[in-house]
């Protein structure tokens, strides 16, 4: 099986047949997490990531990358494709901004959305891209053997923490952080709450309780047809059809629906302290190796704006970025307090059969047994 991008040992342990459950109510979270992880969930009392946990932007470099930064400048304006969450984009642009004086115009959209946006864009040489950030390896895989991504320079990648051997792959592209999504519950319409996958499965709750996401990534080939076999045990996709659940077009509507009451469990969200401790009905439990689906960034070679396109790259794995960018997710530095795990935490997937053909058959599939 393909591992994360890298032949790191990290990124190569077996995934176990069968995982424990770690159930975690939604005040022990916070301290459970931090107790065992690399780094621990957190975000400001507004729900955004506290303006005080800025980080460091990383290595200085050298005088060559310091005249990248006033190209940057000098440029004034930065445009990224991505698929990551509304608050983690808004977040780094207002941080990049603020850092540099360089404005960020961010487009956010699902990936195949973005990956037809760009196919326009490269064939008809009226590029806006600088920089994308999507969650399908094979895409960006081919975008790089094609000629169309270069290369990061900037130190964050190359003298930093940052595990460039594994993280950064031949044709460019290179991952910064990993969404995760786990199950969830409505502690009042179930108040005893859930101890793994298996539980949604229970005939209690049939007929429209539960709330599954519609496969629209890459990403959720390995959810529907590996992780979750794997964690609630054989064909649970079809077990779950059965259940005739709700379906929702992303894991942001789907936890809206938990929270309001409008189903009692998910099978796919974020992790749901934030929501807890805002006052939410809401809880949520992790298998002790998380599914997250790797983002996968690139500088396109023909960006309107080159310079500025490697300092925002650079900017993605730096302690800053990171906290922006993997607020709620999976980071790539330790010590991010606005991620609830680290990379090496996250379920190994199997890169090489999550292709668009691959994604196809299985929106396919789920249509055949979900409606």
């Amino acid at each position: 099986m393909n591992r994360i991008p890298g032949s790191d040992s990290r990124f190569r342990t077996a995934r176990p047949t069968r995982r424990h459950r770690r159930i975690i109510g939604a005040a022990a979270l916070f301290t459970v997490v931090a107790a065992t992880l690399t780094a621990c969930g957190g975000a400001g009392a507004d729900g955004r990531i506290a303006t005080d946990s800025i980080g460091s932007t990383g290595p200085t470099g050298d005088a060559e990358w310091q005249r990248v930064i006033e190209d940057a400048k000098a440029e004034g304006t930065v445009t990224i494709y991505s698929s990551n969450t509304t608050e983690q984009l808004t977040e780094l642009a207002s941080r990049f901004q603020n850092e540099y004086g360089i404005r960020v115009d961010v487009v956010r959209d699902v990936d195949a959305n973005l990956h037809q946006k760009i196919g326009a864009e490269l064939t008809t040489g009226n590029m806006v891209a600088d920089v994308v950030l999507q969650a399908t390896p094979a895409w960006s895989e081919q975008l790089g053997s094609a000629g169309n991504l270069t290369a990061p320079v900037g130190p964050a990648v190359t003298e930093s923490e940052y595990d460039a051997a594994a993280l950064l792959r031949p044709g460019h592209d290179f991952v910064t952080n990993a969404s995760v999504g786990t199950f969830a519950w409505n502690t009042d319409r179930l108040p005893e709450g859930l101890t793994g996958y298996e539980d949604l499965l229970d005939p209690a709750l049939a007929g429209g309780k539960i709330g599954t996401v519609l496969p629209t990534s890459a990403a959720h080939i390995d959810l529907y047809e590996d992780y979750l076999d794997e964690v609630g045990g054989a064909d649970y996709m079809e077990r779950l059809a059965a259940q005739k659940p709700r379906i929702y077009p992303g894991a942001q509507p789907l936890a809206q629906a938990l929270a309001s009451g409008e189903i009692a469990a998910a099978t796919f969200v974020q992790d749901q302290t934030k929501e807890a401790e805002a006052g939410a009905p809401v809880a949520s439990g992790f298998d002790d190796t998380v599914w997250g689906g790797p983002m996968y960034a690139g500088i396109l070679t023909d960006a309107p704006h080159p310079a500025a396109a490697q300092l925002l790259a650079n900017y993605l794995v730096t302690p800053a970025g990171q906290e922006a960018i993997s607020f709620r997710a999976a980071s790539v530095l330790p010590g991010i307090a606005s991620a609830v795990i680290t990379i090496d935490k996250v379920a190994p997937q199997d890169t090489a059969a999550m292709t668009p053909e691959a994604l196809e058959a299985l929106k396919t599939r789920f249509n055949q047994l979900f409606n």
